[in-house]
């Protein structure tokens, strides 16, 4: 490094000797000099390697996945950024009824509201919707399973029972005075039958999708400089939906308030500050903040986010930073940020004579401890909204300069899809191989460069002679009028190769879902148990045209045309050897090669005296071509295999079918069969034209 001690030597003896050109000043100069470049540069070696490490330390919520339905008294308050799935903390459980048989579950899901809303609820998994006296009116526990939902408004009333319960009872102890306001919650009440057979003594597991918290935006509120529009600080009726990751993350520096102060609830700072950091608007630099947030903007990152005050409150900070391509810093004592996800210009060149000591610089990480590759794990709403590993991000080249692939798993807790994972990933590694780094004192002039600046060195002999650089932390000592910089190269490069990053995302395991319909109005059972344990008589299944099963879409003329399929269940037990069909329905369409998109859904349960066999779903495309043979095609195929119970084989099958055929030209008919390995002896063979829950069946 000569050309950084030549550099440096002249700095500093022009300071020690105050312009001299005396011998022997110059030589102590120079000796002072090489020894601080020396020592600085090892310094810098040191710091960029720990800063690196540190900024590929995953950052964890204290209290686990946002999914986890928490009954814990010393539980943090959580608060809700985005849309988030989430399965809230118990606030209050007690059975109630004249045998207990009602159970009454609050639970909170966010702090300092209001959220803007409730987007959906599953229990277990099977997504539920609620009418009228909030009692559901969908999936397994319709009619047994009430929700009330507050979305936290300050104030607000409570929570209330249910309607309409037996004896008209209600949850005991929960009174008016119970309003947890600010508080986005809800009151989950539960019935269980005589027999126990409604919850089996358990409570299913509930997951909320919620639409979280409002807040403040400068740049919506015309008394900022630059703002435009009625958002104001002290005004939380004025506030926006956050979904900006570095809005969220201002927020979390202006804190979490509730209550009433002054005679107005939820403003900051003359109510409870109940998380976040609370600073100061006067404590936080604004305009960094803005400008983190118009990047996230531009490249349409988006923050999904659920600490609570369990969490450190610089890390969720940092989480949120993060989620908006930046990362926290501090400019004169305040709260501050440095965007990194766009290209920008330098703001000015600097020349030895700005300096007023020496130039630290490390040479980037050595090829053993910088890595290549990152393993982005992100917040993915499809798969239930847990963290989830998308695919690696790397680059070929880094990969053959370090001789071989160096990787290392990154978490991004706040980030909600798999592109933005991708683009971070790609823009920690590229920042992490930069390949000069280092720290400058700078004369006192020089404090108009701010963190996130790129300035540029031009001294001819130099060695970062041309090179751009970013500003990254900067300190000012008044007594000695000293301005220190820490600064990393800039290459303009990665930028649109960051953005061109796409992410993978593992295949979500979507359970079993209600087929959306069109239902037949009288869902008639199909399918009659006769004597002997057979079935007799035909079977007219879905004989009403105008609400088919199967939606096949043609994009030429005639279109497409239904007729419903009659066929008779004699076969499925006549005593014939091998398999027997049953055809479900046929549609017919008439193509030029177009793809036709198949959807179909219906349910079956069966009950043979044989506790081994085998029922089989299948789809058949016959063409008839303008020209040559008819051909027959199995297009789809699904089979499951009974249950045995007390000697017997039962199953209950929701046949969910949904694929697109590409359709060879002419005329194409479709038909499902249902088949089996056995050809008699079935007790019970009933099909449904929707999707109908087991307890709807009878055995």
């Amino acid at each position: 490094m000569p050309q950084v001690a030549a550099w440096a030597t002249a700095a500093i003896a022009s300071l020690i000797v105050g312009g001299s050109t005396t011998a022997a000043s110059a030589a102590a100069a120079t000796a002072i000099a090489s020894t601080i470049v020396s020592v600085g540069t090892q310094v810098v070696a040191a710091a960029a390697t720990a800063a690196a490490t540190k900024m590929l330390t995953p950052k964890q919520r204290a209290e686990g996945s946002s999914t986890a339905f928490r009954l814990d008294i010393d539980a943090g308050i959580p608060f809700a950024f985005g849309t988030v799935g989430v399965g809230g903390v118990l606030a209050y459980r007690k059975s109630f009824g004249a045998t207990n048989r009602y159970q009454a579950l609050v639970s909170t899901l966010s702090g300092a509201g209001p959220i803007k809303s409730f987007v959906s609820f599953a229990a277990d998994d099977e997504v539920t919707t609620f009418g009228a006296n909030d009692v559901a009116t969908s999936g397994d526990h319709a009619g047994a399973m009430w929700c009330q939902r507050k979305v936290g408004t300050q104030p607000q009333t409570n929570l209330t029972s249910p309607t309409g319960l037996e004896l008209s009872v209600t949850a005991p102890g929960w009174t008016s005075a119970h309003d947890m306001s600010g508080r986005a919650c809800v009151m989950w009440t539960l019935f269980e039958n005589s027999k126990m057979t409604e919850f089996k003594g358990g409570v299913p597991k509930p997951l909320h999708v919620i639409e979280g918290k409002y807040g403040y935006d400068p740049r919506l509120d015309s008394t900022y400089p630059g703002g435009s529009g009625s958002c104001r600080l002290l005004t939380p009726s004025t506030w926006v939906w956050i979904t900006n990751p570095a809005i969220a993350a201002l927020n979390w520096a202006i804190g979490m308030w509730e209550g009433a102060g002054g005679g107005s609830y939820g403003v900051p700072y003359a109510c409870s500050l109940v998380g976040g950091i609370g600073s100061s608007l006067d404590g936080i630099d604004v305009p960094a903040f803005v400008n983190a947030a118009n990047i996230a903007d531009a490249n349409s990152w988006t923050v999904a986010a659920y600490p609570s005050t369990k969490d450190d409150k610089f890390a969720v900070l940092t989480n949120m930073l993060q989620a908006a391509g930046a990362e926290p810093a501090r400019k004169a004592g305040k709260i501050s940020c440095v965007a990194f996800g766009e290209e920008q210009a330098s703001v000015l060149n600097v020349t030895a004579a700005d300096t007023s000591g020496p130039v630290e610089v490390a040479l980037g990480q050595s090829r053993l401890e910088r890595i290549n590759t990152v393993l982005p794990r992100y917040y993915s709403a499809a798969h239930r909204w847990e963290m989830t590993q998308a695919a690696p991000v790397s680059k070929a080249a880094w990969v053959t300069e370090d001789g071989g692939k160096r990787s290392r798993g990154l978490d991004y807790p706040y980030v909600p899809d798999a592109d933005q994972a991708a683009q971070l990933a790609y823009y920690d590694i590229a920042n992490a191989r930069e390949a000069i780094s280092g720290t400058v004192t700078f004369k006192p002039h020089m404090r108009r460069i701010e963190p996130g600046d790129c300035f540029t060195f031009t001294e001819p002999g130099f060695l970062l002679s041309g090179i751009k650089v970013k500003c990254l932390r900067r300190s000012y000592d008044p007594m000695t009028g000293a301005v220190r910089v820490t600064f990393r190269q800039e290459t303009d490069a990665k930028h649109a190769a960051a953005m061109a990053e796409t992410g993978t995302a593992p295949t979500s395991a979507v359970p079993d879902t209600p087929y959306p319909g069109p239902w037949p109005a009288d869902d008639a059972i199909y399918g009659v148990a006769g004597s002997g344990g057979g079935i007799a008589g035909d079977l007219a299944l879905l004989d009403k045209v105008d609400t088919p099963q199967i939606e096949a879409n043609a994009v030429t003329t005639p279109g497409y045309a239904f007729t419903a399929g009659t066929t008779s269940l004699v076969n499925l037990h006549s005593g014939g050897s091998g398999v027997q069909p049953v055809g479900v329905q046929t549609a017919i369409v008439v193509t030029d090669g177009a793809d036709v998109a198949v959807d179909a859904g219906f349910s079956i349960f069966a009950r043979h005296g044989d506790d081994d066999w085998t029922l089989t779903v299948e789809l058949v495309r016959t063409n008839t071509p303008p020209v040559g043979s008819v051909v027959a095609t199995t297009i789809y195929s699904s089979a499951v295999k009974c249950i045995a119970i007390n000697g017997d084989g039962w199953i209950f099958w929701p046949v969910v079918v949904r694929i697109t055929d590409a359709a060879p030209a002419g005329s194409n008919s479709y038909v499902l069969r249902v088949s089996s390995d056995r050809t008699a002896d079935f007790v019970s063979m009933d099909i449904h034209t929707r999707y109908v829950s087991v307890r709807e069946f009878k055995a």
